[in-house]
């Protein structure tokens, strides 16, 4: 496996994906905790995402990523393709994904993140991505 100089991992698949997850007219997201050294985005609200492994299919990857980042689990069928968009500076592509769910589903964050919360359209949070804004309009407006 390829590392940084500080031990993070350096795949050679620069995709990226998450899970909007969606819960009658409100999304859940995240922030990412601003104390972790190197993280992408530090005190910025997103679904729960990460880094697609080598090898690894993209939307496997985003039901990974928010079942590590939030102990969600998620039926793989319920989950669909939302949107794509360049990231990090255009050396990726970030994969959102979305799954619609019944009930609120409280969160068991790791220790990416500090806090969470569903959101509607009228209370999107800030600091966020335009590109993560608009695809909370968009499945929103689902």
């Amino acid at each position: 496996m390829n590392e940084f100089d500080d031990g993070r991992r350096k795949d050679t698949n620069p995709a990226y994906s998450g899970v909007m997850i969606k819960c009658k007219n409100k999304v859940l997201l995240c922030k990412r905790r601003e104390d972790i050294p190197n993280t992408a985005l530090p005190d910025y609200w997103s679904v729960p995402c990460g880094y697609v492994e080598n090898d690894e299919e993209i939307k496997t990857a985003a039901i990974r990523e928010t079942l590590e980042e939030t102990q969600i689990e998620l039926n793989e069928a319920s989950v669909k393709f939302l949107s794509a968009y360049p990231a990090h500076g255009d050396r990726g592509v970030f994969y959102d994904y979305i799954c619609e769910i019944e009930e609120e589903i409280e969160p068991i964050l790791d220790e990416e993140h500090s806090e969470w919360g569903y959101f509607s359209k009228d209370e999107i949070p800030t600091p966020i991505t335009d590109e993560m804004r608009n695809d909370v309009i968009l499945a929103l407006g689902v």
